[in-house]
């Protein structure tokens, strides 16, 4: 498909190359995690990072209070508690001394191991795509060593709450956050797939409907709904046209969006550099695929 790996590659579009590759590779994950806890984005997020926070430090889990959590995803600590309960209560994570582990061999369970590596291969598939902008230095690159599926895991991960802190401010909710990205991918996936698109122009057949992105995420229509009424409010991040819902172009040339993408940029890279310093294949990205390149997500 060339013309749609020159789009990929193309600058001179509606939307930034790593805006494009993160919306990508978080909705990839968010529609997994989404629909593996029944559209409960809290739990999900929780879940993950008590799982990469367990990978991280390899055979012995450490274990990470309800307190940390809180503090990383912005969530008021009733709120963590009372998700981190119904985990344990599912049989999704152990409480133990200093705080919550994944519960062992968790991840092994169908439903969660192709989760888990869903998220190694859609990180694998952005650090591909985005490995030409990563700027990692050729002396900082370790000797190459076996490939542990806990460099991808935490890489997305911690992509992806990197990515939630610097766009704090334009997004302070994870779920409008969410939403938005899965639109701009929608919007996307149509841009490129229409051999007429010239240029850096959306229109009205770009837009992706609510039921299309409630069914893409396993989320509740309603939600979406009322979500995107407040993300189509004047002068916020999504319009609504006749045919659905579209990214804003203006909101994306605001100094504030531009300013978001600055740090979400560099905090990218940072990311990358530690997965690359952990055994990360920077040199052939396409050898840390466990299941093959992931599609992209389909909207229809």
């Amino acid at each position: 498909m060339p013309y749609l790996a020159n789009v990929l590659q193309n600058d001179d579009l509606p939307f930034r190359p790593l805006t494009r590759m993160l919306a990508e590779m978080q909705t990839s994950i968010n529609a997994a995690g989404l629909r593996l806890f029944d559209g409960d984005i809290d739990r999900f997020v929780i879940f993950a990072l008590v799982v990469r926070e367990g990978l991280s430090t390899g055979a012995v889990p450490r274990p990470i209070s309800a307190h940390s959590l809180s503090i990383s995803l912005n969530r008021s600590f009733e709120t963590v508690r009372r998700h981190v309960n119904a985990l344990i209560e599912a049989g999704y994570c152990q409480r133990v001394k200093g705080g919550v582990i994944a519960t062992p061999g968790i991840v092994e369970r169908d439903d969660v191991r192709g989760m888990v590596r869903l998220a190694n291969d859609a990180f694998v598939r952005f650090v591909e795509d985005f490995q030409g902008s990563a700027r990692i230095a050729r002396d900082s690159i370790p000797p190459a060593r076996p490939y542990d599926i806990a460099i991808g895991v935490c890489g997305a991960v911690d992509i992806m709450l990197s990515t939630v802190d610097s766009n704090r401010g334009q997004h302070g909710d994870w779920l409008d956050l969410t939403i938005f990205s899965t639109v701009l991918c929608a919007n996307f996936r149509r841009y490129a797939s229409d051999g007429q698109a010239l240029g850096r122009t959306m229109s009205d057949r770009h837009a992706v409907r609510p039921s299309v992105i409630a069914r893409t995420l396993g989320l509740a229509e309603t939600t979406v709904r009322r979500r995107t009424a407040r993300l189509t409010a004047p002068g916020h991040a999504l319009v609504q046209l006749r045919g659905g819902l579209l990214v804003s172009q203006a909101w994306l040339a605001t100094a504030s969006a531009a300013a978001t993408t600055a740090r979400t940029l560099e905090s990218v890279r940072r990311e990358i550099r530690k997965a690359v310093l952990r055994g990360f294949p920077i040199d052939a990205p396409a050898t840390a695929y466990l299941d093959g390149r992931p599609p992209f997500a389909s909207f229809v």
